[in-house]
């Protein structure tokens, strides 16, 4: 399902991904169809059939687009995403999802620093140096000084016993998008050196170009029999690595030549680490596993001599040499210099859109803010209007009150000492009801009025009791 063809030797890697995935539809109904993918330049194009002899059914500019991992229970999913599009792909495995996510990530991510998962060395360099960066890739730098110190030197097992896993693939996703993570409140020892290796196992090709392999392989018989004329023919093979690598080799022959120093301690000598670091080193891309399986020893020799004799192999002015020239514009080749041009043409470009994007916001904030303004001059002339209708209705209250006052009758004072006594009815004094009119002096109306005095029962004694007279 995947193939990645690269060109080395000095030049602007250039990486071609191939493959089916499942891409999800933009209808009604959520589903996904399979489409034949190619990742090649800054752009990710799908066909319905894999003979490429068709136009494609779309083109994804892969430059600014962040990658979205979906939970595994879901699915092995991703989305490729920014502000004015998305795109979801689904992938059959684990595996094969990591590997497409490394090729599209190189290209989304590089123009900002980030994309050295699967970025050849001298790539990533070049990426890095418009944003400050060395000689060698950030990610070496930083994991080998995080490692350079005599109590992580000295802790048993380095390089040979795995780290965190997930926090390794947090590590790896945030160099990934370009950040610089804080090493020494993430990692550990064993997490930072299996991040190290795993880094150098997902390059293109190995440190030592695979151009080169045979070269390498052929000058352990010489150094078998003449040491010093090996060492000279080494340091010329040496040499020939472009300057990004030569100066990444270098470097990590001289950390690796450190550990073994404390190899009483960490119990890896320079034999165990030539054969954990050999097969990223220099290896062979022809996929031919005999052939790998007859040089393993051979490899593994080669990795203990460049560790041993470092400083003769990697003189330190080399560096600086090697890096002065590397932007020298009148020596430098045409197709880089074009290359480099795009990568910051695709920044100036993602930069832009960024600003076009912040120019519309910008306006929708102002047309929000014109609007609230509206609102709130017509709350304002709510507010006016509502209080004249208090202030209205306080004044009528106010004339009720004033009418109130005038219509209630006088009454004369009375005195405190003497309290009022009603006149006595006289016997003659006939009654009224509350209208006015004569009640009747009926006799059922006198037994109405006038109290009936009524006798109390006389108490019967129970039988058997004695009465007092």
């Amino acid at each position: 399902w995947y193939q990645r063809r690269v060109r080395v030797g000095g030049k602007m890697a250039n990486n071609i991904t191939t493959g089916w995935l499942k891409k999800e539809t933009h209808s009604a109904i959520r589903r996904y169809e399979k489409r034949w993918v190619v990742v090649s330049g800054n752009n990710l194009s799908y066909f319905k059939k894999d003979d490429n002899m068709n136009p494609p059914l779309g083109v994804i500019d892969l430059p600014g687009k962040k990658i979205v991992l979906s939970p595994e229970n879901d699915g092995y999913k991703f989305e490729l995403t920014d502000k004015e599009s998305s795109y979801n792909f689904s992938c059959d495995s684990k595996t094969e999802r990591e590997n497409w996510v490394d090729a599209i990530s190189c290209i989304s991510y590089g123009p900002f620093g980030g994309g050295m998962f699967g970025s050849s060395i001298e790539v990533t360099v070049k990426r890095e140096k418009l944003h400050g960066g060395g000689n060698i890739p950030k990610i070496i730098s930083q994991c080998i000084g995080y490692l350079d110190n005599p109590l992580r030197l000295k802790e048993s097992g380095i390089f040979r016993l795995p780290g965190n896993e997930k926090t390794v693939k947090l590590l790896k996703t945030e160099f990934q998008e370009g950040s610089e993570p804080n090493l020494e409140l993430k990692g550990d020892t064993h997490t930072i050196g299996s991040l190290l290796k795993l880094y150098l196992r997902k390059l293109p090709d190995s440190v030592i170009p695979s151009a080169l392999y045979e070269d390498f392989v052929a000058i352990i018989l010489t150094y078998e029999l003449n040491q010093t004329e090996g060492l000279n023919e080494l340091r010329y093979l040496t040499n020939r690595i472009p300057c990004s690598a030569y100066n990444t080799l270098k470097r990590l022959c001289e950390f690796l030549f450190k550990v073994q120093t404390f190899s009483d301690q960490n119990k890896m000598d320079l034999n165990n680490l030539a054969i954990v670091f050999s097969p990223t080193v220099l290896k062979n891309n022809s996929g031919n596993i005999d052939l790998e399986m007859r040089d393993m020893q051979k490899l593994k020799r080669v990795t203990e001599i460049m560790i041993l004799n470092h400083a003769v192999l990697f003189p330190s002015e080399k560096e600086e040499e090697m890096g002065e020239e590397d932007f020298d514009l009148d020596n430098i080749d045409p197709e880089e210099l074009k290359n480099l041009y795009t990568v910051k043409m695709i920044k100036y470009q993602v930069q832009a859109k960024e600003i076009q994007h912040k120019n519309k916001e910008v306006e929708e904030l102002q047309k929000q803010l014109a609007e609230l303004k509206n609102t709130v001059t017509q709350h304002e002339k709510t507010i006016v209007n509502q209080q004249n209708k208090i202030d209205c209705l306080e004044a009528d209250v106010k004339r009720l009150e004033e009418r109130v006052r005038e219509s209630e009758p006088e009454f004369p004072p009375i005195s405190r000492t003497q309290s009022p006594v009603p006149p006595p009815r006289s016997a003659n004094t006939s009654l009224t009801s509350r209208n006015g009119a004569p009640l009747s002096t009926s006799p059922q109306v006198r037994r109405r009025t006038q109290p009936v005095a009524r006798s109390r029962p006389a108490i019967k004694p129970r039988p058997g009791t004695i009465c007092n007279p």
